[in-house]
């Protein structure tokens, strides 16, 4: 039996289709973004799901001032305004700056909204983000996020992230929100810790 077992687990080694184990545990982080519409540049208003695991920024980016981490790669996946009519709101870079027509949103960094809590959600969605319009926000609110490509994953496939939105500051025009990203390449857990799926 042992014998067995071990002949699989070698298998599985040779495996050319088979991802590589974790090494980055996932983490819980709050954070806080400032509007991109009202608050001076050297304050972050983006996030970038690829850079959770940098242990300065924890992902966020002050939009214009610090520039993509991968060639080619947009300068966010997300950032935070707020809209005159529609208030607070989480923004993908394809609803910024719209890519061609013809390209498909596989690759595009993308939201998607939860009817579980953030501690209930185990795994990411992987279809049905919202790529090319804003996300209006709300305290308690919950979220999926889908990374931007290219990322820095060898598989040319994106990483995923959980958010909950916490609390908004009128006077700093801010929103806090708590957030565990995934960046282990091939992996959609979202439990904290070394993800095994």
């Amino acid at each position: 039996m042992v014998g067995a077992l071990a002949a699989l687990g070698l298998a599985a080694c040779d495996d050319p289709f088979a991802i590589l184990p974790a090494t980055r545990e996932n983490r819980v982080d709050t954070l806080e973004l400032f509007a991109a519409n009202g608050t001076p540049l050297e304050r972050p208003s983006g996030y970038i799901i690829a850079l959770n695991s940098n242990e300065l920024t924890r992902g966020v980016v002050r939009l214009g001032l610090d520039p993509p981490p991968i060639l080619n790669a947009p300068p966010f996946d997300f950032l935070y305004r707020i809209n005159a009519t529609d208030g607070p709101q989480f923004v993908p870079f394809a609803a910024v700056t719209p890519p061609d027509r013809n390209q498909s949103s596989a690759g595009r960094a993308g939201l998607q909204g939860s009817t579980e809590t953030f501690d209930e959600i185990d795994e990411a969605q992987q279809v049905g983000y919202i790529v090319d319009k804003p996300t209006n926000l709300r305290a308690g609110q919950v979220l999926f996020a889908r990374s931007s490509l290219p990322n820095g994953c060898f598989l040319g496939i994106p990483y995923y992230a959980k958010i909950e939105v916490l609390a908004f500051d009128a006077s700093a025009r801010s929103v806090k929100f708590r957030i565990l990203a995934n960046t282990n390449c091939g992996y959609r857990g979202l439990l904290p810790g070394l993800p095994k799926r």
